[in-house]
C-alpha cells in the first residue's frame, strides 16, 4: 500500500491542474457514432441529491462538472466530449443498485462511474461494475474498496481510511493514552473504520474497546455509558452526517468530557453550527493538511478556488470547503490523464495506464498543502488502487469552520 511507484517519484496532490487533453495519437479504439464522429464520453455520477448529505454531494457534483467543462474546452477525452449524467440514490445502497441497473438496461454503458458518496453505496455497486467492465473512480475510503483482485476497475482519489489512523495514534501517544474506546455505526462503513482503528491502536500497544450503534439511531447514550464503564482514556467517534451529531449530543447528555477524536467521516460535520462550546470540550477533528487555513498552499490552488466560486454550487464551499469539489474534479481528471497516456478510452487500457501513471511533464497535476507536493501521491499499481499518504498528510485540530476560500480554520466559527 505505501510503496512508492518508481515511475511516479514526485509526490502529487489533491487537485489537478487543467492540462490540454485533446485527442492525440492513435485513437482507433475510440467509440464512434453512426455519423463517424466520436461518441460522448459518458460519466455516470450517482449520489444523494435530496437527503441528509446532499450538500456534500452537490460539491462533488460541481467538481466533476468543473472538470468536464475544462476538458471539453480542450477537446474532451481522446476527442470525445464529456457528458455527465446524474442519479439520485439518496445514499441508499439498494436504490443505487436499482438506478444503475435501470441505466444499464436502457442501452449503452457509461465510460466512467462515480459510485456514490458513501462506502456502503460504493460496495453495493462495484460487483455490477466489475461484471460489466466499467471503470469507476470515487472518493469513498473503505479499505474493502481497495481490492484490485476483486474490483479490478475501481480506483480511489481519496486516501483510504487506514491512512487516517496514524494521526490518531500519534495524538494518543503524545497524550499518554493507554486505552482507546470507539463508537461506530453498525454498517459496512463503520465496521471498516473500526477494524482500521483497532489494528492501529493495538499495534501501538494500547488497549481497544468498542461499541456500535444502528445507523438510524437518534440516541447513543447507552453505548457511550457502556464504553465509559470501561474507563478508557480517549474516545474515537465514527459517524456520517447527522449520525455524528446525535453521537456528540449523546456524549454531552451524559456529561462525558473524555478526549474525543472524530474519524474522517465524523470530522466533516459542522459541529460549531449545531453545538455549543461546552458540548465540544475535548473534541478533535481530523483534516487533510492541504485543506487547513494554517498550512502552506500550492500557489496554483487559487485558480481552482476561483472556478468553484464562479460555479452554480459555490455556496456549498462554506459547508464542505474546496476539498470535496477537488475530489469530484480529480475522479474525472485522473482518468483524462490516464487516457492521454494510454491514447485510448477502452476500459482495460485505462486500467493499465492508471496502474502505471507516468511522471507528468511540466507543472504538477495535483495540488497539495505545500508547493513541493509532499503529502499525497497517486502511485497506483496492480495491487493498490488508492493514493498513498505521507506521514503528515492528516492532522487533528479543534473543531472549526471553513473560511471564504474553503480552507478549514481550526477553532474558529
Amino acid at each position: 500500500m505505501r510503496q512508492r511507484h518508481t515511475r511516479f517519484a514526485t509526490l502529487l496532490t489533491i487537485v489537478m491542474v487543467t492540462l490540454p487533453l485533446a485527442a492525440c495519437g492513435d485513437t482507433s479504439d475510440t467509440a464512434s457514432g453512426s455519423d463517424g464522429g466520436a461518441k460522448p464520453f459518458i460519466v455516470y455520477f450517482t449520489g444523494d441529491y435530496s437527503g441528509a448529505v446532499s450538500t456534500n454531494n452537490a460539491s462533488l457534483d460541481a467538481g466533476i462538472k468543473i472538470a468536464a467543462e475544462e476538458f471539453n474546452a480542450s477537446g474532451g477525452i481522446e476527442g470525445r466530449k464529456i457528458v455527465v449524467e446524474t442519479a439520485n440514490d439518496q445514499n441508499d445502497p439498494t436504490k443505487a443498485v436499482s438506478l444503475l441497473q435501470q441505466r444499464l438496461a436502457s442501452g449503452g454503458k457509461p465510460d466512467l462511474v462515480y459510485p456514490g458518496g458513501s462506502s456502503a453505496v460504493s460496495l453495493s455497486l462495484l460487483p455490477i461494475l466489475t461484471r460489466q467492465k466499467i471503470l469507476s473512480v470515487g472518493g469513498t475510503v473503505s479499505t474493502l474498496l481497495n481490492d484490485p483482485a476483486k474490483y479490478p476497475y475501481h480506483f480511489g482519489v481519496s486516501s483510504p481510511g487506514k491512512d487516517y489512523a496514524p494521526a490518531l495514534v500519534s495524538a494518543a501517544t503524545a497524550k499518554g493514552h493507554k486505552k482507546i474506546a470507539m463508537l461506530y455505526s453498525n454498517d459496512a462503513t463503520g465496521q471498516s473504520s473500526a477494524a482500521i482503528y483497532k489494528e492501529a491502536v493495538q499495534g501501538a500497544g494500547m488497549e481497544f474497546v468498542e461499541a456500535r450503534y444502528e445507523a438510524t439511531s437518534l440516541d447513543m447514550t447507552s453505548q457511550l455509558n457502556q464504553l465509559r464503564s470501561q474507563n478508557p482514556d480517549a474516545l474515537v467517534l465514527n459517524g456520517y452526517g447527522t449520525a455524528a451529531l446525535y453521537a456528540m449530543r449523546s456524549r454531552a447528555q451524559i456529561g462525558w468530557e473524555i478526549p474525543t477524536y472524530c474519524d474522517q467521516l465524523a470530522s466533516s460535520f459542522p459541529y460549531l453550527k449545531n453545538l455549543g462550546a461546552d458540548q465540544l470540550k475535548g473534541v478533535n477533528v481530523v483534516f487533510s493538511s492541504a485543506t487547513l487555513s494554517t498550512s502552506e498552499h500550492h500557489p496554483g490552488l487559487a485558480d481552482f478556488i476561483a472556478k468553484i466560486k464562479a460555479s452554480p454550487a459555490a455556496s456549498g464551499m462554506s459547508s464542505t470547503g474546496w476539498g470535496l469539489y477537488s475530489t469530484g474534479h480529480d475522479a474525472l481528471a485522473v482518468v483524462a490523464y490516464a487516457a492521454r497516456q494510454a491514447r485510448s478510452t477502452e476500459p482495460d487500457k485505462l486500467k493499465a495506464a492508471l496502474e502505471s501513471l507516468a511522471k507528468p511533464t511540466g507543472p504538477p497535476l495535483w495540488f497539495n498543502a505545500g508547493p513541493s507536493g509532499q503529502y499525497l501521491q497517486y502511485a497506483y499499481s496492480g495491487t493498490n488502487h488508492f493514493p498513498t499518504a505521507g506521514a503528515d498528510t492528516f492532522q487533528y485540530v479543534a473543531p472549526g469552520a471553513y473560511d471564504g476560500d474553503g480552507f478549514y480554520a481550526p477553532g474558529k466559527a
